[in-house]
């Protein structure tokens, strides 16, 4: 079991003394990679309440092998009180199977919650002995819930927002619950209630709601009226979070209401950036194209207060269709926002696009292409694209009336798919056509970034940002993992000179160069091949003179040194010495711009 904290036998008799539930965020084996490095906020936000109200929660996420691991030596140790599982599109058919294996060994009550809570239908609650599922909102739900399981309090007709099964084998909705309206007087997430150990990463909510109905969300089909926590409460549960874990370097604000109000964004500007006169961190938020295009000047400021990466749904190129999306915005808004991030200075903007959506056709393919590449070129080395295919999330509009947005739904319950193969149909494409647009679009999208770096059209200072941001920060980019670390030169010359004293030729100034040493950074042998005896690296021909520099480049010897012992090889080729320094100077400066060599001091 990887990474797994267990609170050990020093806990207090005070906590022993209160009922003891988990709560699980769990995917299959094969996703471990794709969603543990963010805390599951939901949960968090959960255990707080319930562990304000006389329960001791734990909070795990991970994959299905660690969490019956976990289960099992929990259960061993001490009585489980009740589960909970958060359950969405991809993971149903595992909260299904993993709550009917608890149920069964260990009689536990279980209780489903997520996105996903209002699509489970009667089978569902058959076959995985699942005691509810609460839908919206789930603190005061679950808070009942426990109540009802652990002290049998009230009844489970009377709390709101659950589906159940009763006496008589009825699936039973007891109706909406009203949400919270003061998010201020909701219990803030403590690190302790993690039992996945400390992360690098935090989550955030600083508001809940949705003012958009996009027409693919699930958001769209359920999200209530707007409300925003105090930008001082929110600051208070960082600066908390941040005493519990000093691990924690980014701040991941994971709600779709942050960038809603200019005033507010500004005051979470200054609230963070003087935080981080304390403490090392960047952050993270989504942002919508529609309002941030009003006032782009404002991204400026987030950059100067830390942002390190925004997100924003771009999922379509053809205006058509992001009509039909009901996005509130257009494609120059979104372009105006790209642009303005660029010249803000911000590190990585990722932008999501929707395959084989509303009435997709080659065509609307084609204009999405076509616009992506715009963007790319835009600000190359910055803007990260992601595909997704289309997924019916349970009460979204398109999963609603597929056949208003040209959409069939061939799999709606997903068992075909892990997120990697389309489960519709549109009235054009077929799902194969989808998939294979799906594969074709990630292939030219690093096709056409591998491209632009090679025309020299990324900013160095950008591709170091990123290795920075991997490194001290651990926040990965498209551009990173796909274009700059599958080029040996530069990747080995960034990570240099990120992760050590080394600098480029160009940031040492005059005869100052003399004592630095310049340092190969790949290995001579495994490099340099010989064709008619001339030795040539990446098919570039060597030299005589370019060959000798290269090979005295070891790190061993200072500059100066190295044109001393050179020089003598080659005095018949120049009339002085001075005139060999500019020539070598000149033939490493070209080293420097291939990525071959970085300078140390020592």
């Amino acid at each position: 079991m990887n990474n797994i904290h267990l609170k050990n036998s020093s806990d207090t008799d005070e906590n022993h003394a209160k009922p003891f539930v988990l709560l699980f965020f769990i995917q299959r084996q094969l996703f471990k990679d794709a969603f543990e490095y963010v805390e599951p906020l939901g949960l968090m936000a959960l255990a707080a309440f319930i562990g304000d109200n006389g329960f001791e929660p734990g909070v795990f996420t991970g994959t299905s092998v660690d969490a019956m691991e976990l289960f099992e030596s929990e259960s061993a140790r001490r009585r489980i009180s009740a589960a909970g599982f958060y359950c969405d599109f991809e993971n149903v058919s595992l909260v299904e199977s993993f709550s009917a294996r608890i149920a069964a060994k260990f009689s536990v009550p279980v209780i489903v919650g997520g996105p996903q809570a209002q699509a489970l239908d009667k089978d569902f609650f058959l076959r995985s002995k699942a005691l509810a599922a609460a839908s919206g909102e789930g603190e005061q739900t679950l808070l009942e819930l426990l109540e009802f399981i652990i002290h049998k309090k009230g009844a489970l007709k009377t709390i709101k927002g659950i589906t159940f099964i009763d006496e008589s084998g009825a699936l039973v909705s007891t109706g909406e619950r009203e949400p919270i309206q003061d998010l201020d007087s909701l219990a803030h997430q403590k690190q302790s209630h993690s039992l996945t150990g400390q992360k690098s990463n935090i989550s955030i909510l600083s508001g809940r709601g949705c003012p958009f109905r996009c027409a693919f969300c699930f958001m769209g089909g359920s999200a209530k009226k707007v409300r925003l926590r105090s930008v001082k409460n929110v600051m208070a549960e960082i600066r908390k979070n941040f005493d519990e874990n000093p691990k924690i370097k980014y701040v991941w604000f994971a709600d779709d209401t942050f960038t809603l109000s200019r005033e507010r964004l500004e005051e979470f500007c200054d609230e963070l950036s003087d935080l981080r006169r304390e403490r090392d961190f960047v952050w993270f938020c989504e942002a919508h194209p529609g309002l941030i295009a009003k006032w782009p000047e404002i991204i400026r400021r987030m950059v100067d207060s830390g942002l390190a990466r925004m997100q924003i749904g771009i999922e379509t190129g053809s205006a058509r269709l992001i009509e039909l999306y009901r996005k509130q915005t257009d494609l120059a808004e979104i372009e105006k926002v790209v642009c303005a991030c660029r010249d803000a200075g911000l590190a990585q903007l990722c932008g999501n696009i929707i395959i084989g959506g509303a009435y997709e056709t080659a065509e609307t393919l084609d204009e999405t292409w076509s616009f992506i590449d715009r963007l790319l070129c835009s600000a190359p080395g910055m803007l990260d694209i992601s595909f997704t295919l289309f997924t019916p999330y349970p009460g979204a509009a398109i999963t609603e009336h597929p056949d208003e947005f040209g959409i069939e739904i061939a799999d709606r319950a997903g068992v075909t798919s892990t997120g990697d193969f389309p489960v519709s149909r549109t009235k054009e494409l077929d799902i194969y056509d989808i998939s294979s647009a799906r594969f074709k679009f990630a292939k030219k999208l690093v096709g056409r970034m591998k491209e632009l770096l090679e025309e020299g059209r990324v900013p160095h200072e950008l591709i170091m940002s990123h290795y920075r941001l991997s490194q001290q920060y651990n926040i990965s980019s498209v551009w990173h993992r796909a274009v700059y670390s599958k080029n040996h030169f530069l990747d080995r010359t960034c990570s240099l000179l990120t992760g050590s004293s080394a600098e480029k030729m160009g940031a040492l100034e005059g005869s100052q160069i003399n004592d630095w040493r310049p340092l190969r950074v790949f290995s001579l042998c495994n490099a340099v091949a010989w064709r008619e005896m001339a030795p040539e690296i990446s098919r570039y021909v060597l030299s005589p003179l370019e060959y000798q520099l290269i090979l005295h480049c070891s790190g061993k010897l200072k500059f100066g040194e190295i044109l001393d012992r050179v020089y003598p090889m080659f005095t018949k080729f120049f009339d002085a010495f001075d005139d060999f320094k500019s020539k070598a100077s000149e033939v490493l400066s070209d080293f420097d711009k291939k990525n071959w060599i970085v300078f140390t001091k020592y």
